[in-house]
């Protein structure tokens, strides 16, 4: 993924080039005849306990993240795309059509109509938020640096961690971080702490000793905190980015939203075995709540913030163009 530049429109090797983490695949091709209705998303982005249990006769595509075309295309294919939310802002609402699930929105809860709120009024209705999972700061041997951590974000420019920094692959997210951190003199700052940025290999930077903290959703570290004793896994008090899981329909599709699919990932068992795995069921704090007692004790914290943390984390606007060529500035301006 490349970090001096922010694409201005929709392409699937810009898109490539800046989503958060994980995509979702687009092709020309839209559902004909009397096909099964299909369902795609980039592999590994939705929980395999859930998307194991997508109902017959619907069919799933699982598209490697790295997976390209060098041409932009005119119409996403299958009849239901989960994507996250780097990757919304390169489909455009004429690509799209409502989710025309109330019983499933009515639901959502605060953090989830913010994100909707900012996205504009016509595509709000165009997106379901299905998860949501926050990023956290995971340390290999992090005791020197665990207080700082939980205080905020700018435990990652103290001098012992340059060099050993690994971000998101997105400008736009780093310099959103360096704003919370200082600004301008932050952002510059932060860019001589890195090692790199690729989020999509972190983790073996992180177990082969050449990095000391990445910064990942809380959803792709839990299994690696489970097994390994050296990592630890850390949300400011500040709050966090959120890296919001989310369902659309093309435009071609006549398929309606699997809503009693929704549903079972947003009810218990199910709710709980996910949430255990980093990937929260976007609901009202007080349902989340439920389910504080039954969590091993050593997660709890990291699982379920406290509420107060929770509505302290925030979530990425789309940008204007306008937006997009200052932060493009500004990125270069701040190169090491």
């Amino acid at each position: 993924m490349k970090t001096s530049g922010f694409p201005s429109r929709f392409s699937r090797r810009r898109l490539l080039q800046f989503g958060a983490v994980a995509g979702v695949g687009l092709l020309a091709a839209c559902r004909r005849g009397p096909e099964p209705p299909q369902f795609r998303a980039a592999r590994g982005l939705l929980p395999k306990d859930w998307s194991d249990q997508l109902p017959s006769p619907w069919t799933r595509s699982w598209q490697e993240a790295e997976t390209t075309d060098p041409e932009d295309q005119e119409r996403i294919g299958g009849d239901l795309l989960a994507l996250n939310d780097g990757w919304l802002q390169g489909l455009s609402p004429d690509q799209l059509q409502r989710i025309q699930a109330p019983p499933l929105e009515q639901r959502l809860c605060a953090q989830a109509r913010r994100f909707l709120e900012q996205q504009g009024e016509q595509r709000a209705g165009m997106v379901l938020p299905v998860g949501v999972s926050p990023w956290v700061l995971l340390f290999r041997n992090g005791a020197e640096w665990a207080e700082a951590a939980k205080a905020g974000w700018d435990v990652l420019l103290q001098p012992s961690l340059a060099g050993q920094v690994i971000l998101p692959a997105s400008p736009r997210w780093v310099i959103d971080l360096a704003d919370r951190c200082g600004g301008d003199a932050a952002l510059q700052r932060l860019r001589q702490q890195l090692l790199t940025m690729d989020d999509r290999r972190a983790t073996n930077w992180l177990l082969k000793d050449k990095a000391r903290v990445v910064v990942l959703p809380l959803q792709r570290c839990m299994s690696l905190l489970r097994r390994d004793p050296r990592l630890t896994a850390v949300i400011p008090n500040s709050g966090a980015p959120l890296h919001w899981t989310l369902l659309v329909r093309p435009k071609e599709t006549r398929e309606p939203l699997p809503q009693a699919w929704v549903d079972a990932a947003w009810t218990p068992p199910l709710r709980r075995t996910l949430l255990l795995n980093g990937w929260r069921a976007p609901l009202a704090p007080d349902v989340m709540e439920n389910h504080r007692k039954s969590l091993p004790r050593p997660w709890r914290y990291l699982l379920l913030p406290p509420a107060s943390l929770w509505e302290r984390c925030w979530s990425l606007p789309p940008l204007t163009a306008e937006e997009r060529l200052v932060l493009q500035d500004r990125w270069r301006a701040s190169a090491p």
